[in-house]
């Protein structure tokens, strides 16, 4: 009597095994999706806070160049100019790379990853 009980619980399965394991699987895909495009959103936001860095510090050194104070130039002379310059370009360089960056990843997620 037991041999055929451990006989026919051997060829038993629980249907719900299989499914169970491919919505595991299903719902990690979404999540991971999800995530990627959090991560292009992010990478967004950047581009946006690096624009008004760099639009602040163009404003910063034309009021310094024209000899204007404000509250922000008060401190700095003419020979601060070459830094702020140096600082605006670096600053438009990473908004370009991450313009690439973001464009990348907006065509292979449209392209590959959701579809």
């Amino acid at each position: 009597m037991k041999a055929n009980i451990d006989r026919f619980n051997q060829g038993i399965k629980n249907p719900y095994f299989n499914l169970f394991h491919w919505v595991r699987g299903e719902i990690f895909d979404i999540e991971a999706v999800n995530e990627a495009i959090a991560n292009k959103d992010l990478k967004m936001a950047h581009i946006i806070k690096n624009e008004k860095k760099k639009t602040n510090t163009q404003q910063n050194l034309d009021n310094v160049v024209a000899g204007r104070k404000s509250v922000k130039t008060l401190f700095k002379n003419p020979n601060d100019a070459g830094a702020m310059a140096a600082k605006v370009e670096i600053t438009e360089k990473e908004i370009q790379g991450l313009n690439i960056l973001v464009d990348l990843m907006t065509q292979y997620l449209g392209g590959q990853v959701i579809p």
